[in-house]
C-alpha cells in the first residue's frame, strides 16, 4: 500500500445461500432440495445445486493459494460463464462481490456494494454471470481450490497490465480499484 492511501473496510460473514442469492448460489447440501436417487441402499444423498453456464467450452483451474493481504486490488467481472469456487482439502476460502448491476463509482461498484464472504473448506460458491469479484483469497498459509473458468478468460488473465494497471481482453474485465477511485478496501474477518 502507496504511503497516504485511504482504506476503507469491509467486514466478511459467513456464507449462507439467502445471503449469497443476490451473487450466485452456495454449492452446499444446505437450502437445495435431495434428489431421490437411492441406488446405494441411502448411503449417497444427492442434492442438485445448479448448473454451470458457460458460452465456450469450459476447462477447470486448479489454483494453489497462498496468503496474501486482505485487501482489494482488483475487481473482475466475466459474462460468459458462471464462475464456481471450490476449495479441496478442508481450506476455507474468502470471496468479495459486487451484483453484476451493482452501483458504480468510475465503472467501479461503490463500498457499499461490495460484499465479503467466508466459504467454509467443505461449501462452494458459484457466482452468476457479471458479478464483480477479486478471486477468492486462502485463509491459510496455503490452499488448493477448483475454479471454473474457459480458455480466453485463462488466458486473458495472463495479459498484461495495460497502462491503467488493467485488463480488458475476451472475457475478463479487470479493473483497478485504487487508480479507479482512490482508496482500498480492506476487509476484516467476522469475529
Amino acid at each position: 500500500m502507496a504511503a497516504g492511501t485511504e482504506v476503507r473496510s469491509i467486514t466478511a460473514e459467513p456464507i449462507t445461500p439467502e445471503a449469497f442469492a443476490p451473487f450466485g448460489i452456495v454449492l452446499s447440501p444446505d437450502g437445495h432440495e435431495r434428489q431421490p436417487i437411492d441406488l446405494y441402499a441411502g448411503t449417497k444423498d444427492v442434492y442438485r445445486a445448479g448448473a454451470i453456464e458457460s458460452d465456450r467450452p469450459m476447462e477447470w483451474l486448479v489454483v494453489r493459494s497462498r496468503l496474501r493481504p486482505f485487501r482489494v486490488v482488483y475487481l473482475e467481472r466475466h459474462l460468459e460463464l458462471t464462475q464456481a469456487f471450490i476449495p479441496l482439502g478442508g481450506s476455507p476460502l474468502l470471496v468479495v462481490v459486487a451484483r453484476a448491476d451493482a452501483q458504480e463509482e468510475n465503472g467501479i461498484p461503490t463500498l457499499e456494494e461490495l460484499h465479503a464472504f467466508v466459504i467454509p473448506g467443505d461449501t462452494g460458491a458459484q457466482i452468476h454471470r457479471g458479478v464483480w469479484h477479486e478471486p477468492p483469497y486462502s485463509l491459510l498459509p496455503s490452499s488448493v481450490s477448483l475454479t471454473t473458468s474457459h480458455r480466453s478468460l485463462t488466458e486473458g488473465l495472463s495479459a498484461e497490465l495495460d497502462e491503467h494497471s488493467e485488463i480488458k481482453q475476451a472475457d475478463v474485465e479487470k479493473r483497478n480499484l485504487l487508480k479507479r477511485v482512490g482508496y482500498e478496501v480492506e476487509i476484516r474477518l467476522p469475529q
